[in-house]
């Protein structure tokens, strides 16, 4: 008995704006014609019905940024909406899951898409490794295909960032990333020697860093003969890219120096030498980094370390190199 009037009571009460002699505002619906509410409220459109409480030019807006990308993040299409239509940057994350749905757009990982489609081809890993971090930049062998001094084609992109993620493949190949040297991060110097290309889509290194790095790191180039062919290729494609500008040997040597490795240097010096009559270099310009030399004798690559395998020692870079290198027997095939 007592549970019967309690839930009478419960039902007799009005509430507080009944009470007031207020009504309860009615449920906002979306205008017919700009699809956005005529009061203060939200549309969600419906799973995998892309223009579903959208304005009329919301799709050619869509369309426009998938076409002139080869990869993107949430944050740079949310930025891209709200130059636009900053209503339509207020749920970026609503406007992908739409376009995923209908197979528009792939997501390879948290807040990371590439445009899919029949007409789209596999996504190109350059374009996903400069996407992978914030801070991400294309180095290595991989900056070494971008200026087109590259002599093999990798099915895998390389990345320089401060925290790299985890390798994350795609149909297209894999990618992976590798952190920034340690002096450039205790220097805060990591974007030296960086620039944007392909219309400012991509962050990678420069020709003078790049040439510089795949001597700091060997490995993330695919060896010394890789190098020596990138070295021969580089300057000629730099020269016709850049309307006849040759590569800045000073800049290098600069760079060389900020990574405070004395093996880096050692074999920056031999190289500059050895380009010397090709490039037109002035011999003092090494002169820099003959204070900055191991102390023993390094050796260009470890295959110098087999007793069986011809070699030069070059005192003046305390470095050894092997014959190959020497004699240029990369250009004979």
């Amino acid at each position: 008995m007592a549970r019967e009037i309690k839930h009478s009571m419960k039902t007799a009460l009005p509430c507080r704006s009944q009470a007031e002699g207020q009504t309860l505002p009615a449920r906002v619906r979306p205008d017919a014609q700009t699809g956005y509410p005529d009061k203060a409220g939200s549309v969600r459109p419906r799973s995998g019905q892309t223009g579903q409480g959208w304005p009329p030019h919301a799709p050619q807006l869509c369309e426009s940024f998938f076409r002139d990308r080869g990869a993107f993040t949430t944050r740079e299409f949310q930025a891209y909406l709200a130059e636009n239509d900053m209503r339509l940057a207020r749920r970026p994350a609503r406007i992908l899951q739409a376009y995923a749905a209908q197979g528009r757009v792939q997501r390879l990982k948290r807040g990371l898409y590439v445009p899919s489609g029949e007409n789209d081809p596999a996504p190109a890993l350059q374009y996903v490794a400069s996407r992978m971090t914030p801070d991400a930049v294309l180095a290595y062998h991989t900056a070494l295909q971008c200026y087109g001094g590259a002599y093999s084609v990798w099915f895998h992109a390389i990345y320089a960032a401060r925290r790299p993620v985890r390798p994350l493949r795609v149909s297209s190949g894999l990618i992976r990333g590798t952190a920034f040297p340690q002096a450039l991060t205790a220097a805060g110097q990591e974007e030296m020697e960086t620039t944007y290309t392909y219309c400012g889509h991509l962050r990678v290194t420069t020709v003078e860093r790049t040439l510089v790095d795949i001597i700091d790191r060997p490995r993330l180039c695919g060896g010394w003969d890789e190098i020596m062919h990138g070295y021969d290729q580089a300057a000629l494609v730099y020269a016709h890219i850049e309307t006849g500008k040759t590569i800045d040997a000073q800049r290098m040597v600069t760079y060389a120096l900020a990574l405070r490795n004395p093996c880096t240097c050692a074999r920056l010096g031999f190289i500059l030498d050895f380009y010397q009559d090709e490039w037109g270099l002035d011999p003092a310009i090494t002169a820099p980094l003959q204070d900055n030399l191991p102390s023993g004798v390094w050796h260009l690559e470890r295959r110098c370390r087999n007793p069986d395998k011809k070699i030069h020692h070059y005192s003046k870079w305390n470095l050894t190199v092997p014959d190959w290198i020497v004699e240029r027997e990369w250009r004979r095939y």
